[in-house]
């Protein structure tokens, strides 16, 4: 363990509408106080902590890291710019998904450096005094990380808004890292933004015993309802899933949870597994009901993919939700009532519907056309500049309205939250 005498590091989540555990800056913390004696590791969370609170926290820190996704890095720069007016001493780093996607962008006045890549081992050379502007974070395997330190990031709050949300009390967990799909539309897919760009990501699966070890611990401790996964695909190898779910029947851990599916990788009996073994309800990427959408996304899903998958689950007794995404660059008002057909058609418990945004790291970035938006403004619910070839922004928006009224009484929260305040504004939904 390095002695390198008292050092106050502080992580930071950004501010965004919906919040979330932060779990990289848990691992990240966790890594840290692992490896180094006597260093003193804060945190703060925009979604919970006012500015002032953040500015006023983190004034005697040597070094102040932020997390930040594309909508979230205009909050960081500017917390570390008001940092920099009080301290010009601190130093100042900004890493995950939009730095390791646009670099260049992000080593701007206010920021001293910029982590690519993964955030341990990198906020470890950090710590121990690389100060070069770029500092690339290997892929690091589970047996060198503790698990995410929940009392740093004071996961309660999240449970909280997760129990007023929803009546119940969910926090997450990781069981693997990278992903080996290739939608277009994702920074974890075609472009491996924490990668590198490599073509075939280093994915590391989490040992089944070590999981549920953790999940039970977390369980106790925080008397959990559901638990979840903050996995993009949780189920990337059947036979994993099955020694997951074996090893949790096993011992007596009746606790249900809640993945996200890939369609394409599953089978009849993980789902009878996954149901005994209490899963409640899986999450499905459906995204199009085109056949020639579905091609173009790369995710390497079809029809009989996703009705198979869906109909496996049913019969297993879970519930499903679906996810669409309305937007992809050569979609025609076809190829979305060809969507709206095949959402009627699976009877889903729960349904979600998006607008396609082209965040930096993803192959529908266009810089010449989108570095300049105000992303802090913009998502994947309400971003107001992307259209596809045959399609305005406008047009989208009808028919991502059109949808979510036309399943209105079976949304996720996300669109609910969208509909409601739709509805407030009286906005006239007619069929595209």
């Amino acid at each position: 363990m390095d002695d390198i005498g008292q050092l106050k590091v502080t992580l930071v989540h950004g501010r965004y509408f919906n919040s979330w555990e932060a779990l990289g800056l848990g691992y990240i913390g966790a890594f840290l106080k692992s490896r180094v004696k006597d260093i003193r590791v804060e945190f703060y969370q925009g979604c919970f902590d006012d500015d002032e609170a953040v500015v006023a926290g983190c004034g005697d820190s040597n070094i102040v890291a932020f997390s930040c996704t594309t909508p979230t890095f205009p909050y960081a720069l500017r917390i570390a710019r008001r940092l920099k007016e009080i301290n010009p001493a601190i130093h100042t780093v900004a890493g995950g998904y939009h730095p390791s996607a646009v670099p260049d962008d992000c080593l701007v006045e206010g920021i001293d450096q910029v982590v690519t890549g993964e955030g341990e081992a990198a906020m470890l050379d950090i710590v121990r005094g690389n100060r070069e502007k770029f500092v690339h974070g290997r892929p690091v395997e589970f047996a060198e990380l503790p698990w995410p330190d929940r009392t740093l990031i004071r996961n309660e709050r999240n449970i909280q808004v997760a129990y007023n949300d929803n009546k119940k009390r969910i926090t997450s967990f990781q069981s693997h890292r990278a992903c080996p799909f290739r939608c277009r539309y994702c920074a974890d897919g075609f472009n491996k933004v924490l990668y590198e760009g490599v073509a075939r990501a280093p994915v590391r699966h989490r040992p089944a015993g070590d999981l549920l070890d953790e999940m039970q611990e977390v369980t106790r401790t925080y008397r959990l309802d559901l638990l979840k996964f903050s996995d993009p695909t949780w189920n990337l190898s059947v036979d994993w899933v099955s020694e997951f779910c074996r090893e949790k029947v096993k011992r007596g851990f009746e606790t249900p949870f809640y993945p996200n599916i890939h369609a394409g990788v599953c089978t009849e009996g993980m789902f009878a597994l996954m149901a005994e073994a209490g899963c409640y309800e899986i999450a499905v990427g459906i995204e199009s009901g085109s056949p020639r959408i579905l091609r173009q996304i790369g995710k390497g899903t079809t029809l009989d993919s996703i009705r198979r998958c869906v109909g496996w689950a049913k019969n297993a007794g879970i519930l499903i939700r679906g996810y669409f995404i309305v937007g992809m660059p050569e979609e025609t008002d076809e190829d979305l009532r060809l969507t709206e057909r095949l959402a009627d058609e699976l009877e889903l418990d729960e349904y979600g519907f998006s607008l396609l945004c082209p965040y930096p790291g993803t192959q529908m970035y266009d810089p010449d056309k989108y570095k300049a938006i105000k992303w802090e403004n913009a998502d994947e619910y309400s971003n107001d500049f992307w259209r596809t070839k045959h399609l305005s922004n406008q047009r989208l928006k009808e028919w991502q309205h059109y949808l979510a009224e036309r399943f209105r009484n079976r949304l996720s929260w996300h669109n609910r939250v969208i509909a409601q305040i739709d509805r407030t504004q009286r906005l006239v939904l007619d069929k595209p």
